[in-house]
């Protein structure tokens, strides 16, 4: 999970997006081999593209997938050539400074364009909205972070319905007849061949390096569980001294509400235990991260908000794990999501999969933002429709009841 505490302090330029002819047939190699070889994504599958037709050349178009792993992009730039449109991307800014902005040069030509996501970046929103009322497509992933739970949706954030919104009402003013049209996108993976070996294997070097007892020879979802256990125990000890007692998921939960409550009631003097966790951690980053900027603050004072910062982001690390998504069905691919997430946060850095998988794009019906919640005011139209937005996701990834997530 993209840690907000990096080495560059604020984010000095936005990274409009290039598109460019040219550079796109020369890193189209790249591309796919970033797609096969490293993300080991052998097969992509698209699903629904009839359902476009009701899009009229002109119209803006939001196409709004889940977001369950880093190869998520790569994979709708697959889509995007099969669909034969130039599709356009908001990324974290952070990702543009890579290796010394070459990154940033690549992103801007295959359509990227940077966003400040600790705060209200006016200059993202803005390019989002020129984008949709001058008629091109563009993908925004509304759960705003990668969870690695490819059959569970974690709440949308209402940004994005918002920007619909606002590029619709842009458009009215226009007069003539263009719309902005957010087309529900669901992208799923499934392994090409049994990696249980595989997953065996690392979760041998996962109790190694954490100095476990080997679970060799017990079922591996009962493997998964004691790490996860014994994992937790280590951080709620640290933060509350204690170990927690119940279920797994109910334990997370529990901390992850007493990390935030502590820190909302130190640095902004009251709870938001109304809202969800996406926004509780979003509103208190800003707050701390203003803080930790600050060089006319006092040093101590900027010293304690970057524990608040470290605070928040193993919120956003419990916050990944459901606690229950294993033993609700202990497939391979679950098991496999929950492995990289333990090497992750155990390791560090970005975990190449297991195996060949293979990654299927459906494409729902696309909804017509100029009569979705019409008549509301803008706020309560973003959530009319991004409310209708999540429920049309999870039934495009198959989830169903049993699997639909409206808060961990």
């Amino acid at each position: 999970m993209w840690n907000p505490i990096s080495e560059q302090a604020v984010m000095a330029d936005f990274w409009a997006p290039r598109p460019n002819g040219v550079w796109r047939k020369v890193l189209t190699p790249l591309r796919k081999f970033y797609l096969k070889k490293f993300y080991a994504v052998k097969e992509v599958t698209v699903e629904g593209a009839k359902h476009l037709s009701a899009v009229r050349e002109g119209d803006g178009v939001m196409l709004t997938p889940n977001h369950s792993h880093d190869s998520d992009p790569h994979v709708m730039m697959e889509v995007a050539k099969r669909l034969e449109r130039q599709f356009y991307f908001m990324a974290a800014w952070q990702i543009f400074k890579g290796h010394r902005g070459i990154d940033g040069f690549v992103l801007q030509r295959m359509g990227a364009f940077s966003v400040d996501r600790e705060g209200c970046d006016r200059r993202a929103m803005r390019q989002a909205v020129e984008l949709m009322t001058t008629g091109r497509w563009l993908v925004v992933f509304p759960e705003g972070e990668i969870y690695h739970t490819n059959e569970r949706l974690t709440p949308l954030r209402e940004g994005v319905a918002f920007m619909a919104g606002t590029a619709q009402k842009d458009l009215e003013k226009e007069g003539k007849g263009r719309k902005v049209w957010i087309v529900p996108t669901a992208i799923r993976y499934k392994y090409l061949e049994d990696v249980t070996p595989q997953l065996e294997a690392a979760m041998d070097d996962l109790e190694e390096r954490m100095k476990l007892k080997s679970g060799k020879g017990s079922p591996l979802a009962k493997r998964i569980m004691r790490f996860g256990d014994a994992m937790l125990t280590i951080k709620e000890k640290e933060q509350l001294g204690k170990a927690g007692d119940g279920e797994l998921a109910g334990r997370l939960k529990a901390l992850v509400t007493a990390i935030l409550d502590r820190n909302e009631t130190k640095w902004m003097r009251k709870t938001q235990s109304d809202c969800s966790v996406s926004l509780r951690v979003k509103t208190l980053r800003q707050q701390l991260l203003e803080i930790w900027f600050d060089e006319e603050v006092d040093v101590g004072q900027r010293a304690e908000a970057k524990e608040g910062l470290d605070d928040v982001q193993l919120v956003m690390q419990l916050y990944s794990y459901p606690g229950d998504y294993v033993l609700e069905n202990p497939s391979v691919e679950r098991m496999a999501e929950t492995i990289e997430k333990f090497e992750e946060d155990v390791y560090g850095g970005i975990v190449r999969p297991k195996g060949e998988r293979a990654a299927r794009v459906v494409l729902g019906r696309p909804l017509d933002v100029s009569t979705e919640a019409s008549g509301l005011r803008p706020r309560a139209a973003a959530t009319e429709l991004t409310g209708k937005l999540e429920r049309t996701i999870k039934e495009l990834m198959g989830a169903g009841k049993a699997e639909a997530s409206s808060e961990k």
